[in-house]
């Protein structure tokens, strides 16, 4: 999957979407460096523009696109899978994500996928990266179809996207902090229309300090 800084024209239907959590991404600055931030989503005029405000380096990788998630190997190994991940992110050894927007990703990813992406993504993580995911309450409602940018603070963009959905793997929050392994939900918000939002962080030195019950 290349990297893409081209943005395509965005469909007047552009909608906004009201967001408690996006001033926590920001809360771990890194100490006079630039942010590194990756979006999973296609590119996104509104992401661009919120970022304009900060020192940054603002990646696109859209893993959310159904080319990516048709192309997996069929019956991998974790091993292949991860490396398909990686191969996705392609991502040069050393570089640390500062925010991370997954969107809806893991929504169309099944347990063993989440697992093989986080694995994938652990070298770039440490305890100033901050991720954004977008899921669902429960599996009774549906998930929209739509691409996502940073509006404002407060708010995101949401544009409906054509074509057909892709397989929705609906993780409750449950089930989420089971598969990020070294990520921890901080904060999760119902939404408006029903869906949830999490911010997530790095848990590495929590889980180390954690001794095992038996």
């Amino acid at each position: 999957m290349k990297r893409s800084s081209a943005l395509a024209s965005e469909p007047s239907q552009n909608r906004t979407l009201g967001s408690n959590l996006i001033p926590q991404l920001f809360e771990r600055p890194r100490p006079d460096e630039r942010l590194i931030v990756l979006d999973m989503g296609h590119p996104s005029s509104s992401t661009v523009n919120f970022f304009n405000q900060f020192k940054c380096r603002l990646t696109f990788l859209d893993l959310q696109g159904s080319e990516f998630l048709a192309a997996q190997p069929e019956d991998p190994s974790h091993e292949e899978l991860v490396a398909y991940f990686q191969q996705g992110l392609n991502l040069q050894p050393g570089v640390m994500v500062d925010v991370c927007l997954f969107w809806d990703l893991l929504s169309y990813l099944d347990g063993a996928s989440v697992k093989a992406f986080i694995e994938a993504l652990d070298p770039h993580v440490d305890r100033y990266t901050r991720g954004y995911s977008l899921g669902l309450h429960n599996a009774r409602n549906q998930l929209p179809h739509c691409r996502y940018g940073l509006d404002t603070n407060t708010s995101l963009s949401q544009v409906p996207k054509s074509g057909t959905q892709p397989t929705v793997y609906p993780h409750n929050q449950r089930d989420l902090t089971k598969l990020l392994d070294y990520f921890e939900i901080d904060k999760s918000r119902l939404m408006s229309d029903g869906r949830i939002e999490y911010i997530m962080s790095e848990n590495r030195g929590l889980r180390r300090a954690t001794p095992s019950i038996w």
